[in-house]
């Protein structure tokens, strides 16, 4: 009878045993689950980071591009500005050369006018 009790209670702690271990086996597959889903968010995480940065070493070096070429127009806008300052000073020098030019004509008609009025008139004998 102590054999049957003995036996059991042997069977019962083999059942518990089990129990426990089945659990333990399923505690351990759920946390072996989480840690892939986390390895593979990880994974996707790193993926997307090296493209972003790949994205971003593309756009700046289309940035420093695009900034040598605004430099260059910015030169071409001050040469131009440059070019267009020295034809607006020669134009002015041009209108004012016309302006003396024009009241020295008005002058020496004037006087012409005033030497052919002054003359008298010649008679032909």
């Amino acid at each position: 009878m102590k054999k049957d009790i003995l036996l059991v209670v042997l069977i019962l702690a083999l059942l518990g045993l089990l129990a426990i271990v089945f659990y333990v086996s399923e505690k351990a597959n759920k946390v072996n689950k989480s840690l892939e889903e986390e390895r593979y968010s990880r994974m996707v995480a790193e993926e997307s980071l090296q493209k972003n940065a790949a994205k971003l070493s593309t756009l700046e070096a289309q940035l420093r591009l695009a900034n040598l070429k605004m430099s260059h127009v910015q030169e071409l806008i001050d040469s131009q500005k440059s070019a267009n300052g020295d034809l607006q000073k020669q134009y002015e020098d041009l209108v004012r050369a016309k302006a003396e030019l024009e009241a020295k004509v008005k002058m020496l008609q004037e006087e012409k006018s005033a030497a052919v009025e002054v003359q008298p008139p010649v008679v032909n004998p």
